[in-house]
Parts: C-alpha cells; structure tokens; sequence
C-alpha cells in the first residue's frame, strides 16, 4: 500500500476523534482561565489537556478487528455473524444495512456450500468467490472505510465525487449483488428438482388411480 500523501495524512488527523476530544479539553483549560481558575502557565495546562486527548484517547480498532478477523472454513457463517455485529456501531445505517443483507445471504449459502460443490449445483468458481468475500473482500472493504475518521468519511468528497461513506456503500451492495446471483444460481437446481419430482409424483399417481378396479354397483331389484 502506497504511504498516504502528507496533506491527506493531516486532513485525517484533523478530522480524528483523538484531536476532536484534545481541542475541548484544551478549550476546557482555556475557560477555566477566562474564568479565573488558573493564571500562571494557563497556556503549558491548555496544551497537556490537548496532549491529553490526542494521545490518551482510545484509538478505533474496528479497523483492525476487521481486517485481521480470523475466518476459518468450518467456522465461517459463525465469524461473518461475529464480525457483523462487531463493526455495526462504526457503519453508516444504509451500509450496515447492505451488510446485513450480505450477511442473510451467506448464512444460508455457506453451511451448504460443499454439498452444493458436491452434487455439482455450484461451480468451483462461484464456491471460491463466496469463501474468498467472507475471508477477504469483506474484511479488507471494512477495514479500509473503519480506518477513516467518521466525520470525514461521512463529510469529505473523494476524488471522484463521493463520500468515503458513499463508496462504502457502492462496494458493499457490489458484494451483495455478486453472493446473491451465486446464491439464485445454485438454489434453481433445487427448485427445478422440486418442480420435477412434483410432475414424477402427479404422473405416478394419475397412472395408479387410472388403473383402480371399478366398485361393483349393486342393482336393486325391480318389483
């Protein structure tokens, strides 16, 4: 990955929780000045309240925690829950939306996903595309968006017109679409075998009931 360009990596401090939560805690020195809490040296207390906050304040992990989410093969729906529910306070509610549509769609694809590799319904690309979302194209799209500051990713256009929070999004219903063509695709043979064995079923039994003796009437004698 390319080192950010400098300009970029001040924008992104600048618009960062930490230097946000030092900037009040300096303002909270500067009032108790104003307000004749402190004299001396008012400036050196302003300017270790600010330390304070840059340095002290707790850094978001989300980033981190999505990008090196361990997702083993026999654990994945298992993990894509853990990790849904671990970065949803740090999704803007239209993306955690998307991703929980993601999320439906591999809790119903992936605890069948070598059976339908098995029985030949999914093909080993589709099989590979689904494993490789859960273990790599979702963490890494989270964690590059988890890595901005939240005003900035939500406030800040890109280069090309978008919000960080908006390409997000984009990336995110790309991902939906893709796992949801996998998950129609290999669900139709099932549905098609239904259908099947439902006109089997109609045809055998039309046949039997052709075949069934006819009950005997009995005549009522004539008087």
């Amino acid at each position: 990955m390319e080192p950010l360009p400098f300009s970029r990596r001040v924008t992104l401090f600048l618009y960062s929780t930490n230097n946000i939560v030092g900037c009040v805690l300096a303002l909270g020195g500067l009032g108790l000045f104003f307000g004749g809490v402190i004299n001396a040296y008012w400036w050196a207390i302003a300017a270790g309240l600010y330390g304070v906050g840059v340095l002290g304040w707790p850094r978001n992990d989300l980033a981190s925690t999505a990008e090196h989410t361990e997702l083993s093969a026999d654990r994945l729906a298992d993990e894509v829950r853990r990790l849904v529910d671990t970065v949803a306070k740090g999704l803007p509610a239209d993306a955690l939306a998307a991703l929980r549509s993601i999320q439906s769609t591999l809790v119903e694809l992936l605890p069948r996903l070598k059976e339908l590799r098995d029985r030949g319904v999914i093909s080993g690309k589709d099989s590979f595309t689904v494993v490789e979302t859960v273990r790599r194209y979702l963490p890494d799209t989270l964690a590059a968006y988890l890595r901005l500051p939240k005003l900035y990713a939500q406030t800040q256009s890109l280069a090309d017109g978008r919000t960080a929070s908006q390409v997000l999004l984009d990336q995110l219903k790309v991902l939906d679409g893709s796992l949801k063509d996998v998950a129609r695709s290999a669900f139709a043979g099932d549905a098609e075998a239904l259908i099947t064995n439902g006109r089997f079923l109609e045809a055998k039994f039309s046949e039997r009931a052709t075949f069934l003796p006819t009950r005997a009437v009995e005549r009522v004698p004539q008087r």
